[in-house]
Protein backbone atom coordinates (compact mmCIF):
# COMPACT_ATOMS: atom_id res chain seq x y z
CA UNK A 1 0.00 0.00 0.00
CA UNK A 2 1.50 3.36 -0.99
CA UNK A 3 1.84 6.10 1.58
CA UNK A 4 0.69 9.54 0.51
CA UNK A 5 3.03 12.36 1.49
CA UNK A 6 1.16 15.38 2.91
CA UNK A 7 1.65 18.68 1.10
CA UNK A 8 2.98 20.31 4.26
CA UNK A 9 5.80 17.75 4.34
CA UNK A 10 7.01 18.90 0.94
CA UNK A 11 6.68 22.54 2.04
CA UNK A 12 8.69 21.85 5.16
CA UNK A 13 11.37 20.05 3.18
CA UNK A 14 11.54 22.90 0.69
CA UNK A 15 11.90 25.51 3.43
CA UNK A 16 14.60 23.42 5.07
CA UNK A 17 16.50 23.23 1.80
CA UNK A 18 16.07 26.94 1.18
CA UNK A 19 17.51 27.86 4.55
CA UNK A 20 20.32 25.29 4.56
CA UNK A 21 23.04 27.71 3.52
CA UNK A 22 21.69 30.60 5.60
CA UNK A 23 21.70 28.50 8.77
CA UNK A 24 25.30 27.43 8.30
CA UNK A 25 24.36 23.74 8.12
CA UNK A 26 26.62 21.65 5.95
CA UNK A 27 24.81 19.49 3.39
CA UNK A 28 25.32 15.75 3.38
CA UNK A 29 25.88 15.96 -0.36
CA UNK A 30 25.95 18.72 -2.95
CA UNK A 31 24.66 18.03 -6.46
CA UNK A 32 25.43 20.15 -9.53
CA UNK A 33 23.33 19.78 -12.65
CA UNK A 34 22.85 21.31 -16.07
CA UNK A 35 19.97 23.74 -16.45
CA UNK A 36 17.62 21.18 -18.00
CA UNK A 37 17.92 18.92 -14.93
CA UNK A 38 16.55 21.56 -12.53
CA UNK A 39 13.08 19.95 -12.12
CA UNK A 40 14.72 16.59 -11.43
CA UNK A 41 17.23 18.14 -9.01
CA UNK A 42 14.50 19.90 -7.06
CA UNK A 43 12.40 16.75 -6.75
CA UNK A 44 15.47 14.73 -5.80
CA UNK A 45 16.47 17.11 -3.00
CA UNK A 46 12.97 17.00 -1.51
CA UNK A 47 12.81 13.21 -1.76
CA UNK A 48 16.20 12.78 -0.09
CA UNK A 49 15.13 15.06 2.78
CA UNK A 50 11.79 13.30 3.28
CA UNK A 51 12.71 9.67 2.62
CA UNK A 52 16.35 9.45 3.66
CA UNK A 53 16.84 12.35 6.06
CA UNK A 54 19.70 13.67 3.93
CA UNK A 55 20.48 17.36 3.59
CA UNK A 56 21.04 17.94 -0.12
CA UNK A 57 22.22 21.20 -1.64
CA UNK A 58 21.65 21.70 -5.36
CA UNK A 59 23.38 24.00 -7.84
CA UNK A 60 22.04 24.52 -11.35
CA UNK A 61 24.81 25.28 -13.82
CA UNK A 62 24.31 26.53 -17.38
CA UNK A 63 25.76 23.43 -19.05
CA UNK A 64 26.76 19.86 -18.33
CA UNK A 65 30.43 20.83 -18.64
CA UNK A 66 29.95 23.43 -15.89
CA UNK A 67 28.40 20.77 -13.65
CA UNK A 68 31.25 18.40 -14.46
CA UNK A 69 33.76 21.11 -13.57
CA UNK A 70 32.04 21.59 -10.20
CA UNK A 71 32.47 17.86 -9.58
CA UNK A 72 36.12 17.98 -10.63
CA UNK A 73 36.83 20.90 -8.31
CA UNK A 74 35.15 19.12 -5.38
CA UNK A 75 32.40 21.73 -5.25
CA UNK A 76 29.87 18.91 -5.75
CA UNK A 77 29.81 15.22 -4.94
CA UNK A 78 27.53 14.39 -7.87
CA UNK A 79 27.04 16.03 -11.26
CA UNK A 80 23.84 15.43 -13.25
CA UNK A 81 24.84 15.81 -16.89
CA UNK A 82 22.93 15.56 -20.14
CA UNK A 83 25.70 14.69 -22.57
CA UNK A 84 27.94 11.70 -23.15
CA UNK A 85 31.34 12.05 -21.52
CA UNK A 86 33.85 12.18 -24.38
CA UNK A 87 37.54 11.37 -24.38
CA UNK A 88 38.19 15.10 -24.73
CA UNK A 89 36.10 15.77 -21.61
CA UNK A 90 38.06 13.14 -19.68
CA UNK A 91 41.35 14.55 -20.90
CA UNK A 92 40.57 17.83 -19.13
CA UNK A 93 40.81 15.98 -15.82
CA UNK A 94 43.41 13.22 -16.37
CA UNK A 95 43.87 12.49 -12.67
CA UNK A 96 40.18 11.91 -11.90
CA UNK A 97 38.39 8.59 -12.30
CA UNK A 98 34.94 9.69 -13.42
CA UNK A 99 32.21 7.07 -13.09
CA UNK A 100 29.07 7.41 -15.22
CA UNK A 101 25.79 6.12 -13.76
CA UNK A 102 23.00 6.21 -16.39
CA UNK A 103 19.61 7.24 -15.02
CA UNK A 104 17.50 8.05 -18.08
CA UNK A 105 17.14 9.73 -21.45
CA UNK A 106 15.88 13.17 -22.37
CA UNK A 107 13.66 12.69 -25.41
CA UNK A 108 12.02 15.45 -27.45
CA UNK A 109 8.93 14.54 -29.45
CA UNK A 110 7.41 16.50 -32.30
CA UNK A 111 3.94 17.06 -30.88
CA UNK A 112 1.00 17.97 -33.10
CA UNK A 113 -2.57 19.00 -32.45
CA UNK A 114 -5.46 16.55 -32.48
CA UNK A 115 -6.93 17.90 -35.73
CA UNK A 116 -3.72 17.23 -37.65
CA UNK A 117 -3.43 13.72 -36.23
CA UNK A 118 -7.04 12.94 -37.10
CA UNK A 119 -6.43 14.25 -40.64
CA UNK A 120 -3.78 11.54 -41.09
CA UNK A 121 -0.54 13.40 -40.34
CA UNK A 122 1.43 10.82 -38.35
CA UNK A 123 5.00 11.26 -39.63
CA UNK A 124 7.31 13.99 -40.87
CA UNK A 125 10.77 14.26 -42.47
CA UNK A 126 13.59 16.36 -41.07
CA UNK A 127 13.60 18.36 -44.31
CA UNK A 128 9.89 19.22 -43.91
CA UNK A 129 10.41 20.15 -40.25
CA UNK A 130 13.30 22.39 -41.21
CA UNK A 131 11.11 24.04 -43.83
CA UNK A 132 8.47 24.72 -41.18
CA UNK A 133 11.07 26.07 -38.76
CA UNK A 134 12.42 28.46 -41.42
CA UNK A 135 8.89 29.52 -42.49
CA UNK A 136 9.43 28.10 -45.98
CA UNK A 137 6.50 25.76 -45.35
CA UNK A 138 3.47 27.60 -43.98
CA UNK A 139 0.69 25.20 -45.01
CA UNK A 140 0.49 21.56 -43.95
CA UNK A 141 -0.37 20.40 -47.47
CA UNK A 142 3.31 20.98 -48.32
CA UNK A 143 4.41 18.63 -45.53
CA UNK A 144 2.04 15.71 -46.12
CA UNK A 145 -0.84 17.11 -44.08
CA UNK A 146 -4.21 18.78 -44.66
CA UNK A 147 -4.83 22.16 -46.28
CA UNK A 148 -4.32 24.09 -43.06
CA UNK A 149 -2.05 26.87 -41.82
CA UNK A 150 1.00 25.78 -39.81
CA UNK A 151 1.22 27.10 -36.24
CA UNK A 152 4.72 26.45 -34.86
CA UNK A 153 5.46 26.82 -31.16
CA UNK A 154 8.97 26.61 -29.80
CA UNK A 155 10.98 27.13 -26.64
CA UNK A 156 13.28 30.05 -25.97
CA UNK A 157 16.69 29.68 -27.58
CA UNK A 158 19.12 28.03 -25.20
CA UNK A 159 16.56 25.97 -23.29
CA UNK A 160 17.09 22.21 -23.26
CA UNK A 161 14.19 21.29 -25.56
CA UNK A 162 15.20 23.97 -28.06
CA UNK A 163 18.85 22.83 -27.99
CA UNK A 164 17.95 19.22 -28.75
CA UNK A 165 15.43 20.18 -31.45
CA UNK A 166 17.87 22.56 -33.16
CA UNK A 167 20.72 20.05 -32.85
CA UNK A 168 18.64 17.48 -34.72
CA UNK A 169 17.56 19.94 -37.41
CA UNK A 170 21.01 21.41 -38.13
CA UNK A 171 23.59 19.05 -36.63
CA UNK A 172 24.79 21.91 -34.41
CA UNK A 173 22.31 24.14 -32.59
CA UNK A 174 24.66 27.10 -33.10
CA UNK A 175 23.87 26.89 -36.82
CA UNK A 176 20.12 27.21 -36.28
CA UNK A 177 18.57 30.49 -37.45
CA UNK A 178 16.38 32.28 -34.93
CA UNK A 179 13.11 33.01 -36.73
CA UNK A 180 10.23 34.61 -34.89
CA UNK A 181 7.85 31.94 -33.61
CA UNK A 182 5.25 31.57 -30.90
CA UNK A 183 7.25 30.98 -27.70
CA UNK A 184 6.37 28.62 -24.87
CA UNK A 185 8.05 28.65 -21.47
CA UNK A 186 7.50 25.05 -20.38
CA UNK A 187 6.35 21.64 -21.51
CA UNK A 188 2.98 22.32 -19.89
CA UNK A 189 2.65 25.48 -21.98
CA UNK A 190 3.61 23.55 -25.13
CA UNK A 191 0.98 20.90 -24.38
CA UNK A 192 -1.69 23.58 -23.83
CA UNK A 193 -0.74 25.29 -27.09
CA UNK A 194 -1.08 22.00 -28.98
CA UNK A 195 -4.41 21.23 -27.36
CA UNK A 196 -6.03 24.58 -28.11
CA UNK A 197 -4.40 25.66 -31.40
CA UNK A 198 -5.50 23.96 -34.65
CA UNK A 199 -2.67 23.13 -37.05
CA UNK A 200 -0.04 23.38 -34.35
CA UNK A 201 3.28 21.63 -33.88
CA UNK A 202 5.88 21.99 -31.13
CA UNK A 203 8.95 20.21 -29.82
CA UNK A 204 8.05 18.90 -26.38
CA UNK A 205 9.38 16.45 -23.77
CA UNK A 206 8.00 13.07 -24.77
CA UNK A 207 6.09 12.24 -21.59
CA UNK A 208 3.99 15.39 -21.97
CA UNK A 209 2.52 13.97 -25.20
CA UNK A 210 -0.51 12.06 -23.98
CA UNK A 211 -2.14 10.86 -27.21
CA UNK A 212 -5.33 12.77 -26.43
CA UNK A 213 -4.57 16.48 -26.18
CA UNK A 214 -1.57 16.11 -28.49
CA UNK A 215 0.23 13.39 -30.43
CA UNK A 216 3.85 12.52 -31.29
CA UNK A 217 4.87 12.34 -34.93
CA UNK A 218 7.17 9.61 -36.15
CA UNK A 219 10.30 10.76 -37.97
CA UNK A 220 10.79 9.38 -41.45
CA UNK A 221 14.26 7.90 -41.85
CA UNK A 222 15.75 6.33 -44.98
CA UNK A 223 14.58 2.83 -44.12
CA UNK A 224 11.97 3.14 -41.38
CA UNK A 225 9.88 5.36 -39.13
CA UNK A 226 11.52 6.30 -35.83
CA UNK A 227 9.19 6.93 -32.91
CA UNK A 228 9.91 8.43 -29.47
CA UNK A 229 9.32 5.14 -27.66
CA UNK A 230 11.60 3.49 -25.09
CA UNK A 231 12.26 0.71 -27.61
CA UNK A 232 13.38 3.01 -30.45
CA UNK A 233 15.37 5.23 -28.09
CA UNK A 234 17.16 2.24 -26.50
CA UNK A 235 17.92 0.88 -29.98
CA UNK A 236 19.53 4.19 -30.99
CA UNK A 237 16.96 4.75 -33.74
CA UNK A 238 15.05 7.82 -32.56
CA UNK A 239 17.31 10.85 -33.09
CA UNK A 240 16.17 13.69 -30.78
CA UNK A 241 17.65 12.38 -27.54
CA UNK A 242 20.44 12.87 -25.03
CA UNK A 243 21.40 10.85 -21.96
CA UNK A 244 20.94 11.84 -18.33
CA UNK A 245 23.72 10.53 -16.12
CA UNK A 246 24.92 10.95 -12.56
CA UNK A 247 28.67 11.51 -12.62
CA UNK A 248 30.81 10.78 -9.56
CA UNK A 249 34.52 10.45 -8.88
CA UNK A 250 35.45 6.90 -7.96
CA UNK A 251 33.08 4.39 -6.40
CA UNK A 252 30.11 6.16 -4.76
CA UNK A 253 30.01 5.77 -0.97
CA UNK A 254 27.98 7.05 2.00
CA UNK A 255 25.51 9.82 1.09
CA UNK A 256 26.61 9.86 -2.54
CA UNK A 257 25.87 6.15 -2.80
CA UNK A 258 22.46 6.68 -1.18
CA UNK A 259 21.56 9.30 -3.79
CA UNK A 260 22.80 7.36 -6.82
CA UNK A 261 21.12 4.18 -5.60
CA UNK A 262 17.86 6.10 -5.21
CA UNK A 263 18.15 7.57 -8.72
CA UNK A 264 18.39 4.12 -10.30
CA UNK A 265 15.64 2.66 -8.13
CA UNK A 266 11.84 2.99 -8.36
CA UNK A 267 11.60 6.31 -6.50
CA UNK A 268 14.30 8.01 -8.53
CA UNK A 269 13.01 6.62 -11.79
CA UNK A 270 9.57 8.03 -10.97
CA UNK A 271 11.19 11.46 -10.54
CA UNK A 272 13.03 11.09 -13.86
CA UNK A 273 9.74 10.40 -15.62
CA UNK A 274 7.92 13.16 -13.74
CA UNK A 275 10.49 15.58 -15.18
CA UNK A 276 9.42 14.50 -18.68
CA UNK A 277 12.26 12.11 -19.52
CA UNK A 278 12.34 8.36 -20.12
CA UNK A 279 13.90 6.02 -17.58
CA UNK A 280 16.51 3.29 -17.61
CA UNK A 281 14.46 1.11 -19.96
CA UNK A 282 15.26 3.63 -22.72
CA UNK A 283 19.01 3.83 -22.08
CA UNK A 284 20.99 2.21 -24.93
CA UNK A 285 23.03 -0.78 -23.80
CA UNK A 286 26.81 -0.30 -24.18
CA UNK A 287 28.66 -2.35 -26.75
CA UNK A 288 30.32 -5.49 -25.28
CA UNK A 289 33.82 -4.11 -25.98
CA UNK A 290 33.14 -0.53 -24.85
CA UNK A 291 34.85 -0.96 -21.50
CA UNK A 292 31.88 0.39 -19.51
Amino acid sequence: MSRRIPAFAFLGAFLALSTLSASGQQPDVRIAGSASTKPLLTGLALAMKHDKGLRVAIDTDPTSLDALDALAQDKAGIALVTKPLTLEDRSQYPDLAFVTIPIGMEVVALGVSDDLWNAGLHTITREAMRGIYEHKITNWRDAGGPDEKVALFNFQEGQGVWEMFAEWLYGDNRKAPLPKVNKVASNEDARDALEFTPGSIAPIAVLFVDGARCHALGIELADRIARPTPEDVAAGIYPIVRPISAMVVGRPVLAIHTVTEFLTGPGGQALVKKSGALGLDAVPKPAPDSGY
